[in-house]
């Protein structure tokens, strides 16, 4: 594959004091074979100007400024667009990404070619040690008789680009388009779970 095997998608607007912080994390990890992916939403902040100094200095950070201000979910849904990855992983302007978080995810999500997405920093599971895949039917019970999953914000997951766009990407609920995504992920495709990411 010649382009990055994992775009990172940052979404931001009005971060100007959290947003070098989040692009420090991700240019500071274990895995290298990214692009980050940074989607300003109508900052009336410095926001813009600092995340275009890493992108000066930094061939893989590429900055887009929407026209006008979409929300939260859409915004997710146009980083995605411009992403090229195999994979997608969000870290959102005011978070940060442990150095080894990608290279966790990615070797663990290689270990399963069937799956389609993975969730991690999730409670260790008294049953078997993580990494492991669930089918979406063992998916809709680990989660709705069992530990749960389906919580989880986007930064806790890793979706394979070809399924975000299978399934539409996010849908504009507020407050709960991740917890709505996740269901309609679990229901077509296997999951991986996984520690700390």
């Amino acid at each position: 594959m010649s382009g990055p095997l994992v775009s990172v998608l940052m979404t931001s607007y009005n971060r100007e004091k959290y947003i070098g912080v989040a692009i420090e994390s991700v240019l500071a990890s274990t895995y290298q074979n990214f692009e980050l992916i940074i989607v300003d939403d109508g900052s009336k902040d410095d926001t813009v100007r600092i995340a275009k100094s890493y992108a000066d200095k930094d061939s893989r950070v590429k900055v887009y400024q929407n026209p006008k201000n979409l929300g939260d979910y859409p915004n997710r849904n146009q980083a995605a667009t411009y992403a090229t990855g195999k994979y997608l992983k969000y870290v959102d302007a005011d978070d940060y990404i442990y150095p080894t978080g990608l290279e966790t995810l990615i070797s663990m999500m290689e270990q399963f070619p069937t799956a389609g997405w993975g969730l991690c920093s999730l409670l260790q599971y008294y049953k078997q040690p993580f990494p492991f895949i669930l089918s979406p039917k063992e998916a809709y019970e680990y989660n709705y008789l069992g530990p749960g999953i389906f919580h989880k914000a986007p930064l806790s997951a890793i979706i394979k680009k070809d399924v975000f766009d299978a399934v539409g990407g996010f849908n504009n609920i507020r407050m709960a388009g991740d917890f709505e995504m996740w269901n309609r992920l679990g229901q077509k495709y296997p999951v991986v779970l996984m520690p700390d990411g």
